[in-house]
Order: structure tokens, then sequence, then C-alpha cells
């Protein structure tokens, strides 16, 4: 029973979150129209200061390169990953 009480409460979590990540994104997008309605990547209020700034990520594809250059220059790196699903009853 303490498993189920555990994993109950995970899942009820994970809604939450859900449901913050909804909110944080419209938010996100309002300021970001206002953003670029001021023509502006730093906007504030009294109590708040927003800023914005454009990060670029560069990755290598697996299928984009030869297969000897993946082997060569790839890294792995391992973790555990949970998935978490309500059983229909």
């Amino acid at each position: 029973m303490e498993l189920e009480i555990i994993l109950e409460k995970w899942h009820d979590a994970k809604k939450k979150v859900e449901e913050y990540e909804d909110k944080i994104n419209k938010y996100k997008s309002q300021i970001m129209k206002e953003m670029n309605r001021l023509g502006k990547d730093k906007i504030s209020t009294d109590e708040f200061t927003v800023s914005r700034r454009r990060n670029v990520k560069r990755y290598l594809s697996k299928d984009s390169v030869p297969k000897e250059i993946w082997k060569q220059y790839s890294t792995e790196c391992s973790y555990d990953a949970f998935f978490l699903k309500k059983n229909h009853k």
C-alpha cells in the first residue's frame, strides 16, 4: 500500500507541473509579444525585470555524418529515466 500512495502522489505532482508549465509558457508568450512590439530584449516594471537572449545550440545527428566519424567523436552517457502512467481500471 505504501508504494501505491507514493505513486499516486507522484502522479498528482506530475499533473500539477504540467498545468504550471502551460501557464508559464502562456506568460512567456505574452512577454515575448510585448518585447517584439517594443523592439526590446529587456523590459522592467517596479518589481520585475525580464531579459531575453538568443542561445545557439549545436548538435550532430548520427544520420548526418559517416559512421566512422560518429563512432570516433560521439559521447555516450547513461542515465535512469522513469515513466509513470495511471492504469485504467
